[in-house]
């Protein structure tokens, strides 16, 4: 690929990004409108669902055990873990409690 077609590329996306809404401006305040383009399923494709998550069947049976006291302890793939500085470490660990509220929140609203 040329600097050229890169160049082209890089336009054309900045392009799309900049007209990916519009400002409105009302009586005291502006109010920032985002709509779809023609693109959009570049945006769907994107998205990615819980269902796909890596932990989701870990987290499926940890729910359907019932009573754990520490469901983050049984999530931890210690391979990874045991190899990270101490901040990424905590880093690693605030990802996986993230997901795993989110995930279980999707099994409390979506009985399993």
């Amino acid at each position: 690929m040329t600097n050229n077609t890169l160049k082209l590329m890089a336009q054309k996306a900045k392009k799309r990004l900049s007209s990916a809404g519009h400002t409105i401006p009302t009586n005291s305040e502006k109010v920032t409108k985002a709509y779809l383009s023609q693109q959009t399923y570049a945006i769907v494709a994107n998205r990615q669902s819980i269902e796909d998550d890596p932990l989701f069947e870990k987290v499926k049976k940890i729910m359907q055990k019932g009573d754990i006291t520490n469901p983050l302890a049984e999530l931890t793939d210690y391979s990874v873990f045991n190899n990270l500085s101490s901040a990424d470490r905590e880093k690693y660990i605030i990802d996986i409690s993230k997901r795993y509220n989110k995930i279980r929140d999707y099994f409390l609203a979506n009985p399993y």
